[in-house]
């Protein structure tokens, strides 16, 4: 087994929290990988390449010039599976060491043990990650007797007739990465937790979206379950989840059809976060936007902006995207907008101005309908 820097340092560590010595771990070249002295690390520590390269169990060095790189104090075998893989000395006078010797050989091999289930259930995780994903994302051609037999092998039965539920989280308040990810971890361990309530549905991280495949049930269940999540997940957490849910199953062979209706209403539910979850069902041209690409798109808003400045479309469409989400409420919108409702009908009219289209009329309401939803698409394509 390869002991990483990283468990080594993580093992050297928690010794030192212990006994309070001095400690160094080495690698099986006898170089030293983590140590309570920095200056050590990377430097050959030969009692230790001896200590391997004869199979002993133990070298004591009882001055400096003993051996090169190394320290009067007390070297020991670390074995597993039978095999020494490397090292974990203690500076300092035998005498006083040597009493900790056999506790600290024992706890680092019961660390390193500790750590190479930790590498196996994480390696079986992305095993089954990539079989989930080569399923539910691949070409529906690749789903085969043997890929079916080479779910069975790991406890996945995909004939079990499943939907799909897409989700991703929005951070409602600024924090650092590392804080970030500690929170969308503990999200998506919450979803977990309540998917695994019934043994047959799955669960994946595509990206930074959430892939549940869930056993077959009704959109009753499915916007139930969604929710669910949803109260949980908000309840403890700064997030916001959006979604989308397939339009019903289609068996495990188009399971792939089921993730694009998923995903392309988790993409419109992104667009409108307070709406919450998605049906595919309940889209109506959303379905068709996301199939024209994207010099068309950009070309429509330059049509219906003609002569605006890059900053004024964006203002403009913040403004209409909340006007519409309003249902066309001059006094909501204002509301929302922290606005006068003179202010509001200032600013349409002005957009009636610049474009030649009256957003307060239904006539012209789908083009900027239209026009709002090809902006989102387009800044979130330059966002990734």
């Amino acid at each position: 087994m390869y002991i990483s820097k990283r468990n080594a340092s993580y093992i050297v560590q928690e010794i030192s929290k212990i006994i309070g010595e001095k400690i160094n771990m080495m690698n099986a070249d006898g170089i030293i990988i983590a140590s309570s002295d920095p200056d050590r690390i990377g430097s050959l520590h030969a009692a230790a390449k001896e200590l391997v390269e004869q199979k002993l169990q133990e070298v004591i060095v009882n001055s400096d010039s003993q051996y090169e790189g190394a320290r009067p104090g007390l070297n020991l075998a670390v074995n597993f599976q039978e095999e020494i893989v490397g090292v974990i000395g203690i500076t300092g006078p035998y005498q006083e060491v040597a009493k900790y010797g056999q506790i600290i050989k024992k706890l680092t091999e019961i660390l390193i043990l500790d750590q190479y289930y930790k590498e196996q259930r994480d390696l079986d995780k992305r095993i089954k990650e990539r079989f989930l994903d080569e399923w539910i994302l691949g070409a529906p051609k690749n789903i085969t007797p043997q890929f079916v037999k080479r779910g069975t092998s790991m406890q996945i039965d995909i004939m079990v007739p499943r939907r799909v539920m897409a989700i991703t989280f929005m951070l409602t308040q600024k924090m650092d990465a590392a804080n970030e990810q500690r929170v969308l971890d503990a999200a998506e361990k919450a979803t977990k937790s309540i998917l695994q309530q019934d043994k047959n549905n799955l669960l994946f991280r595509s990206g930074t979206d959430l892939i549940c495949v869930v056993t077959d049930c009704p959109d009753s269940s499915m916007v139930k379950l969604a929710e669910d999540i949803k109260q949980e997940v908000e309840g403890k957490h700064p997030l916001k989840l959006c979604g989308g849910i397939d339009a019903g199953c289609e068996g495990y062979t188009n399971i792939h059809n089921s993730a694009v209706k998923a995903l392309k209403a988790m993409k419109t539910s992104l667009r409108s976060p307070q709406k919450g979850v998605r049906l595919y069902s309940s889209l109506s041209m959303e379905i068709f936007q996301s199939e024209l690409p994207s010099n068309i798109k950009q070309e429509f808003i330059n049509r219906i902006f003609k002569d605006c400045s890059p900053e004024e479309v964006e203002q403009w469409i913040g403004l209409l995207n909340t006007f519409y989400e309003e249902e066309g409420s001059i006094t909501d919108t204002a509301h929302r907008l922290y606005i006068h409702k003179n202010t509001l009908q200032y600013k349409l009219n002005k957009i009636k101005e610049r474009t030649g289209y009256d957003p307060r009329s239904i006539r012209y309401s789908s083009l900027f309908y239209n026009a709002i939803h090809f902006y989102q698409d387009l800044h979130e394509a330059r966002m990734y």
